[in-house]
């Protein structure tokens, strides 16, 4: 019952922050002007997550979180009396000289007389393994699972997570800075945002864990879950920034001088024109995201948290960390931008009408070709109207060809 509560009372805020949205787009917010507020708020906060994350390291707390995925070993989880205490396990595994990690889990649906406990080794035997199982169960524990990961598969896995998320940052560099006329500081500025969402996801991540709560760990699940928030992110930076250099386009038209002041203008336009349809997509996904999170099993729990926080943090990021630092670097992107867009031709009409021209001709000729004869006098005509439009479709094409080769 308190599942739906929750979920309720989440739903409700989702709403209510698409009312805010609604409002804000109607008042049009001035974000640009308290943009260095806006990123004070965010530099605090974000320095909290680093220090967590940072406790994390140095304390060693982070290897308890960390799954066999990457580190590889054996993982057993286990349920067991309250009266059975952690000495009474490390024993167990004590006598087949293996130091085992034991972490309590706070389960959602709390069990009478009875708890969840996380029991992490180094790789064991199948054999050995076996043997300590039936130990535990004499104990009277009830082994819910148990996996097996080489160390050596473990540490390749979490090489190549990180080299996959070190790609994916740089990948969005370079596509970013090559959409947006080979402006490089577009594709930084969106980097920045997507460190601030990976961070936020991994605290958040990592505070959840070393709270006891069921189902964190950072494997390879976590890492699918923020690669999906890189992608997503970086989508919602990439409309706002379209749609300044939009603006901007349309300004230099009317206007062909364009000061700083007036571009902080055409930024916080271009969000407020682009507010409701980032934030209301991000509810949207968020709706579904917390009916799995608070109505869905426990497997897919703590990826449905991880995608939640991440998509809120990338909307946040989006609107309230991009766009201020684009008007924070308006000194070097609005010169280029105006050069770049400046130096855009037209498409020509030129051809295109002299295509049209072409096509009317060819059907007249088809239509006096195929019109059937009716009398001599009219055959000699028909023979002379088609040679008249023999000379002339070949002068417009020797013409068409000149203008072409010119």
């Amino acid at each position: 019952m308190i599942n739906y509560v929750i979920f309720l009372a989440f739903t409700i805020f989702t709403f209510l922050l698409s009312h805010l949205t609604l409002r804000a787009e109607k008042e049009k917010l001035q974000i640009i002007k308290n943009s260095k507020k806006i990123l004070v708020f965010v530099s605090i906060y974000f320095l909290i997550f680093l220090m967590i994350i940072a406790y994390s390291i140095f304390s060693g707390k982070i290897k308890n979180l960390l799954g066999i995925d990457f580190v590889g070993g054996t993982l057993t989880e286990i349920i067991i009396s309250t009266d059975v205490t952690d000495q009474q396990i490390r024993d167990v595994y004590k006598k087949y000289n293996v130091d085992p990690t034991i972490q309590n889990v706070i389960l959602e649906e709390k069990l009478e007389n009875k708890r969840l406990i996380v029991i992490k080794t180094k790789p064991i035997e199948e054999i050995q393994k076996n043997k300590i199982n039936k130990e535990l169960q004499g104990l009277g524990a009830e082994i819910r699972r148990t996996e097996n990961v080489s160390s050596t598969i473990g540490k390749e896995t979490l090489i190549n997570a990180v080299i996959a998320l070190i790609i994916a940052l740089i990948a969005q560099v370079i596509y970013i800075a090559i959409r947006f006329g080979n402006n490089i500081l577009y594709g930084i500025i969106a980097d920045i945002g997507l460190l601030h969402d990976f961070t936020v996801m991994l605290g958040v991540y990592i505070t959840l864990g070393m709270l006891g709560f069921a189902g964190f760990e950072i494997n390879t699940i976590f890492l699918a879950a923020a690669l999906t928030v890189i992608g997503y992110s970086v989508m919602d930076s990439i409309v706002i920034f379209d749609r300044i250099r939009e603006n901007l386009k349309i300004e230099i038209k009317q206007n062909q001088k364009i000061s700083l002041e007036k571009f902080d203008i055409i930024i916080n336009n271009s969000i407020i024109q682009t507010l409701v349809r980032s934030v209301f997509t991000s509810m949207t996904l968020l709706l579904t995201l917390w009916g799995i999170v608070f109505l869905g099993g426990e497997t897919l729990r703590s990826f449905a948290i991880a995608l939640s926080v991440g998509t809120l943090s990338g909307t946040f990021s989006s609107i309230f960390i991009a766009a201020p630092l684009v008007s924070i670097f308006k000194n070097k992107i609005l010169p280029k931008d105006i050069q770049l867009l400046t130096e855009e031709k037209p498409p020509k009409v030129e051809s295109l009408t002299q295509n049209i021209m072409s096509i009317f001709a060819h059907q007249q000729e088809e239509e006096i070709i195929n019109k059937p004869n009716t009398t001599p006098q009219h055959d000699q005509l028909t023979k002379e109207k088609r040679k008249i439009k023999e000379r002339y479709l070949k002068s417009r094409i020797v013409k068409r060809n000149n203008k072409e080769q010119g």
